[in-house]
C-alpha cells in the first residue's frame, strides 16, 4: 500500500469519525433537551403536589374545628 493510499484511507476514516461525532453531539443535545423537559415537568408536578398537601392540611384543620 502506497503512502498516498494510506493517506486517503486515513482521511476517509477521519471523515467517518467526524460524521459519527456530529451524530452523537446532536443525540446528546436532544437528550439534554429531553432531560430539561422532564425536570420542568417534575418541578411543576412537585409544586402541584405541595399545594395539594397544604390544601388537604387546611381542610383537615377546618374539619377538626367542626
Amino acid at each position: 500500500m502506497s503512502d498516498a493510499d494510506r493517506i486517503k484511507e486515513l482521511e476517509e476514516k477521519l471523515r467517518q469519525l467526524d460524521v459519527k461525532t456530529e451524530h452523537f453531539e446532536r443525540q446528546a443535545q436532544r437528550l439534554e433537551q429531553e432531560r430539561d423537559q422532564w425536570e420542568k415537568k417534575y418541578k411543576e408536578t412537585h409544586e402541584k403536589y405541595t399545594k395539594a398537601q397544604a390544601e388537604l392540611a387546611e381542610l383537615e384543620a377546618t374539619m377538626q374545628g367542626l
